[in-house]
């Protein structure tokens, strides 16, 4: 079993996504098939395909983040006609992802404008577990545009000759199940573009917590939308939940950019007009769709913590310069982000890592370099807190909870930020 997190959890994972390479025909990694776990084994226990890849949705972005989860790489879900039909697949934008349509999916007309409408938005469409090209599956394939052979179905005339129709139809042919050289020397010699199977590797395990925003909250953040609200009110809602504002931020490097590493986000203004009130909507439902339990919640006193670290640093900013609003909200950010690392039980510059912050508030977080590196020195002086132990996941422990005393926020009508936002 590979955990490919480069780092190691201080506690049991308890929320895992599996990982299969698929290679070109050199043999070099081009992407992965991401797939649903409920353990850390390689088995899984599917018994509703649609909430098994909202899953690997929430946990590949929100939980670990795609460029740990795909290093770069194309990844690709399997998708039921309901997912396919559903808002979540806007959720992944950018060109990164293939959308696997199942080969249970009924291949109708509706389907077929459903994927058009899917590839004008940037994502490809896969069809899965080919083994015969059908009178239904060659009046699809105008709507796809890669085509996953189920190798081991296939004799080599049968082979052959489906690639070949295939090509000639411009199609990506992916020969996946190839278990032995064999069967990948005929893939790649019979002309396919692609292979994936266990002769290069099983599906890798990758892990992480599983941190769950407050469900009330999320309402309250989902009716603020549905209602218009102006953008300071979605944002103040946003700076009291530090989880789905880092899971905003890796939403964000799922966006539309043709380089996600370009977006140097550096307020909680930025990550909501890089993703949008859309996806934003589109995500909270999400997450309320995959832990209905209030149980599941992130009840960490770590948060409060962290909101108060913000609030500090926002409040000692502004006294400098009243004026500067936007290195106020920048400092509220980095305030935020510099506990979270601890919750999701990883060092500062792993956690870093995931997020497309702007380069200053990086050096902040992982080095206390720069103005706000002092503003963050400060308020870890101001807790009576060593930064030996703030910065070690290690000493998550009671005394640091102990000390997360709640007082007047930015998520507060009163609140500081709220001389830092634009009257709406």
């Amino acid at each position: 079993m590979s955990h490919a997190w480069p780092g190691t959890l201080t506690e049991a994972a308890t929320t895992f996504v599996a990982r299969q390479p698929i290679v070109d025909r050199g043999g070099r990694m081009v992407a992965y098939e991401l797939l649903f776990r409920d353990g850390d084994t390689a088995a899984a226990d599917i018994a509703d395909g649609f909430g098994c890849t909202a899953h690997v949705v929430e946990r590949t972005v929100g939980a670990l983040g795609l460029d740990m989860v795909l290093t770069g790489l194309d990844g690709y879900i399997n998708c039921t006609a309901h997912f396919l039909h559903s808002g979540v697949p806007q959720i992944l934008t950018g060109g990164r992802f293939v959308l696997e349509v199942l080969e249970s999916c009924e291949l109708d007309g509706a389907l077929r404008k459903r994927c058009n409408a899917l590839r004008a938005a940037g994502l490809r469409i896969a069809l899965d577990d080919v083994a015969e090209l059908s009178p239904a599956i060659e009046a699809f394939l105008p709507a796809v545009d890669i085509v996953k052979l189920e190798w081991p179905a296939l004799d080599a005339t049968t082979a052959r000759a489906m690639v070949r129709e295939l090509k000639r139809a411009g199609k990506i042919v992916v020969a996946e199940k190839v278990d032995d050289r064999e069967q990948w020397q005929n893939a790649i010699n019979w002309g396919c573009d692609m292979v994936q199977g266990f002769y290069f590797s099983r599906p890798q395990i990758m892990e992480a917590r599983r941190l769950v925003p407050d469900l009330g909250q999320l309402l309250e953040l989902l009716n603020l939308i549905i209602n218009d609200a102006c953008d300071h009110r979605i944002i103040r809602a946003l700076s009291d939940m530090p989880v789905l504002v880092t899971q905003v931020l890796r939403l964000a490097n799922c966006s539309g950019n043709a380089n996600p590493k370009r977006t140097a986000i550096a307020s909680l203004h930025q990550a909501l007009a890089t993703i949008g009130t859309t996806r934003l909507f589109q995500w909270c439902s999400l997450l309320l769709y995959n832990h209905s339990d209030p149980d599941a919640v992130c009840r960490d006193p770590l948060l409060a913590l962290a909101r108060q670290r913000a609030s500090f640093m926002l409040q000692a900013a502004l006294s400098e310069d009243p004026r500067a609003t936007a290195f106020a909200q920048t400092a509220y950010l980095t305030g935020m982000l510099s506990l979270l690392h601890v919750i999701w039980g990883r060092q500062q510059d792993e956690f870093v890592e995931t997020l497309p912050l702007e380069r200053g508030m990086k050096a902040a977080l992982v080095d206390r370099c720069g103005r706000l590196g002092e503003l963050l020195t400060g308020a870890e002086i101001f807790e009576g807190k060593p930064r030996s132990l703030v910065a070690d996941p290690g000493h998550h422990d009671a005394q640091t909870r102990d000390r997360s005393a709640e007082q007047p926020g930015i998520g507060h009508e009163n609140g500081p930020l709220n001389e830092a936002l634009p009257v709406c």
